[in-house]
């Protein structure tokens, strides 16, 4: 019997050892095109001075499902409210298309950051956690990549913030 346990214990130890470097493979394109574009996010954030933007799940699951949204139902723009976690007190988005399946990150960022509205948003002092989302299909008959930016500011414990909503 102790031979039995020392062969399920090293079995044990050669699955715990390589489970780690198999997970990273695992990623899908997609995920490896968003973890791009938010590191490339904040290496422009870092040359003007400003802090990383951490990732946020909630941000990142609502950036992805817009982006596929907007491809399902062929169609490109904001719409007025951003659905992530009521933690956050601000929340801001940027979008882009581009013809072609290619992720092209660097042309995504250089375009977003060409666009006072957009620039403003990946420089945002203010905000402080991210969400990437990338789509790849059709949008009309034309192959679409669809990318989606969700920025958010997290309500600070004890701060009442005013309610921007119009009576």
């Amino acid at each position: 019997m102790p031979r039995l346990s020392g062969v399920a214990a090293m079995t044990a130890a050669m699955v715990m050892l390589t489970a780690p470097g198999t997970a990273g493979a695992s990623r899908t394109e997609n995920e490896r095109a968003e973890a791009a574009m938010t590191k490339a996010i904040n290496g422009v954030r870092a040359q003007h001075g400003l802090a990383a933007m951490r990732r946020s799940g909630s941000l990142s699951d609502s950036a992805g499902r817009y982006s596929r949204w907007l491809l399902a139902n062929d169609t490109f723009g904001h719409l007025s409210r951003i659905r992530a976690s009521s933690r956050f007190a601000l929340l801001g988005e940027a979008l882009a298309w581009h013809s072609g399946r290619r992720f092209s990150v660097r042309h995504t960022l250089n375009r977003w950051m060409a666009s006072p509205g957009h620039r403003a948003i990946v420089l945002s002092p203010v905000m402080r956690w991210q969400g990437t989302g990338v789509t790849r299909g059709r949008m009309g008959a034309m192959r679409a990549t669809v990318w989606v930016l969700h920025v958010g500011r997290i309500h600070p414990p004890g701060v009442n913030l005013p309610n921007p909503r119009l009576p």
